[in-house]
């Protein structure tokens, strides 16, 4: 194996880089990517290669790099994170791959280590639980609660009680 494919096996996070399957160097124009493209297709199409099995997952992998390199999104997600930026993208879009990258990043994870140190606790919830602002309250407090809610409604007044059962109505000589 030479330097230039163990540079390439390094560039993709898993297997050959996607472009040495189809014989280029990083940052080949869209034109020479569709070139080389129909060139490998020509030669490793399973109909030209009938009964080798080989020559049918070469033209996976040229089918897989070529559907990569010729999408600019796509492409440009794999210029930055290889192949497992590819696999971000694919099942949570272009904005999952920048949250994703950022939030496994090690200035994040340091971010993150510190606030817990600095405020010492790992998630307000766990905090008020352990403070007992969100304890529940005892049976007395609940009790006692409902005794001072129930003083303070507001009482029903004899006009007000008429009007809802419709008496205030009856009467023209109120309008």
């Amino acid at each position: 194996m030479t330097h230039l494919d163990e540079a390439a096996r390094r560039l993709s996070k898993s297997g050959k880089s996607l472009y040495a399957v189809l014989e280029l160097k990083k940052g080949a124009s869209p034109e020479d990517v569709k070139k080389s493209y129909r060139k490998l297709a020509l030669k490793y199409h399973p109909d030209k290669n009938p009964g080798d099995p080989q020559a049918a997952e070469i033209f996976k992998e040229i089918n897989t790099a070529h559907a990569v390199l010729s999408d600019p999104k796509k492409r440009k997600v794999y210029d930055r994170h290889g192949s497992l930026g590819i696999y971000v993208y694919d099942h949570f879009g272009e904005e999952g791959v920048r949250y994703y990258f950022v939030m496994n990043s090690c200035w994040f994870k340091t971010l993150v280590l510190l606030c817990c140190l600095l405020t010492c606790c790992c998630f307000c919830c766990c905090c008020c639980f352990c403070c007992g602002a969100l304890k529940p309250p005892t049976d007395e407090t609940v009790k006692r609660n409902y005794q001072q809610n129930v003083r303070n409604q507001p009482s029903r007044t004899a006009s007000k009680s008429n009007f809802r059962r419709g008496e205030d109505f009856d009467n023209e000589d109120d309008y």
